[in-house]
């Protein structure tokens, strides 16, 4: 049983690489400075764009999220976007800052 559980919790702790079908974002709240762990899945949370939509040159794919973390009802929304191998061209953020 200890390695269904072993496997499952590396599931959810897989660092964001080329491989990976999640990309992590280290935000930290502008209100109490709480560090929140944002994962965006590739094939859920990011949307292609199409000719037409406004974005940064070279972009292909777009990330919004509204976070909240555990310390306060801060919410923090970031926009971002990316180029065809997941690269992030242009990143913006209110409410809080990335960490990185």
């Amino acid at each position: 049983m200890g390695g269904f559980l072993d496997n499952l919790k590396k599931m959810f702790i897989m660092p964001a690489d080329s491989g990976s079908k999640f990309i992590t974002f280290n935000i930290i709240c502008k209100r109490c400075k709480e560090e929140i762990i944002v994962k965006a899945s590739k094939t859920s949370d990011i949307s292609k764009l199409y000719e037409g939509d406004e974005a940064p040159g070279g972009a292909e794919y777009l990330l919004r999220k509204e976070i909240l973390g555990n310390k306060c009802n801060n919410l923090v929304h970031i926009t971002v976007y990316f180029g065809s191998g997941y690269n992030v061209i242009s990143r913006e953020i209110s409410g809080g800052k990335f960490a990185d």
